[in-house]
């Protein structure tokens, strides 16, 4: 996206509504905001089925990145190996944070159990620091530079590559979650602790296994983010663009931070582009404050209503 920021009202709202202009922008913000959405679903996973509000999961984004820094670039594994490893990698360490720390927190007031995970995005941030330094490890370089020609319009390779990717991963997390025992587990607890238990579901087992799924995304998130932008220590806050998306869409509903992702994400491009790329940093909260004006439970969310 080579082309000079538009400047002045009406040549802003002329390239508006200029579609070889636009289209471009669409599909990166698609591609952006599956990111999002991916993290957000991860972030929206565990609090629906823990309870636990974690703001540490931009932070797993950017450890995600790291370990792909060491499989694609240090070691050139390439993507296909790189990806499942990154995936299975940061489900491990999803387990480690359930079984090491956040298992002795159940019970605990919730403002203590969000500042443990501040306190683990802390320690993330400060222990790649250490292994990696401060310098900015460029791009990943695993998917294609190339553009192809859409009429008048470039699109990028990487950021179709980026889409599909994303789309095969959320097929296959709705069919685990639809098909499979620990799925039906999963949505079981999230619904109704008291329940699943009677039913003979150990919450403790389902709480693990939210973790690692929830870390995996972030940790293919990671991966993919960091074959579109430089792969730094301020890649953490993409959290702070994910978590609004997860409001945005639902704080309970699981599509819904999907979708809110790529609102988010398309948004945050279009308005870059035409008013200023200083603008991409409040879009996802300019969006949220706006849907908490209209629908505070977000485009899917369901107001609880408590029995008294």
């Amino acid at each position: 996206m080579g082309r000079p920021v538009p400047r002045g009202g009406p040549v802003i709202i002329a390239s508006a509504f200029d579609l070889s202009t636009n289209l471009p922008l669409i599909i990166g913000g698609i591609a952006l905001g599956s990111i999002y959405g991916i993290v957000a679903l991860g972030f929206v996973l565990v609090y629906k089925s823990t309870g636990v509000l974690n703001l540490a999961q931009g932070d797993f984004l950017m450890l995600g990145a790291y370990f792909s820094v060491t499989l694609l670039v240090t070691n050139d594994l390439g993507l296909l190996v790189s990806l499942p490893l990154v995936a299975v990698s940061m489900a491990l360490v999803g387990l480690a944070i359930h079984f090491s720390v956040m298992r002795r927190l159940v019970g605990q007031p919730f403002f203590s159990i969000v500042l443990v995970t501040i306190g683990l995005g802390t320690i993330i941030r400060a222990l790649l620091l250490m292994r990696y330094g401060p310098i900015e490890k460029g791009r990943l370089g695993a998917l294609p530079e190339g553009s192809f020609s859409l009429g008048s319009t470039k699109i990028l390779w990487a950021n179709l590559i980026i889409v599909g990717i994303i789309g095969l991963l959320l097929v296959g997390f709705m069919l685990f979650f639809r098909f499979t025992r620990m799925g039906l587990h999963i949505r079981a607890v999230a619904d109704n602790l008291e329940a699943a238990a009677a039913q003979g579901i150990k919450p403790d087992t389902v709480y693990a296994m939210t973790w690692g799924v929830s870390l995996a995304l972030a940790g293919i998130a990671g991966l993919l983010f960091g074959n579109v932008n430089n792969v730094t220590p301020q890649a953490s806050t993409i959290g702070l663009a994910a978590m609004p998306a997860a409001v945005i869409g639902g704080l309970g509903s699981l599509g819904g931070a999907v979708v809110g992702g790529l609102i988010v994400g398309v948004f945050e491009l279009l308005l870059g582009y035409h008013l200023g790329q200083s603008w991409r940093q409040p879009a996802a909260y300019m969006l949220l404050f706006a849907m908490l004006l209209v629908k505070p439970t977000g485009l899917f969310g369901r107001r609880e209503l408590d029995r008294v």
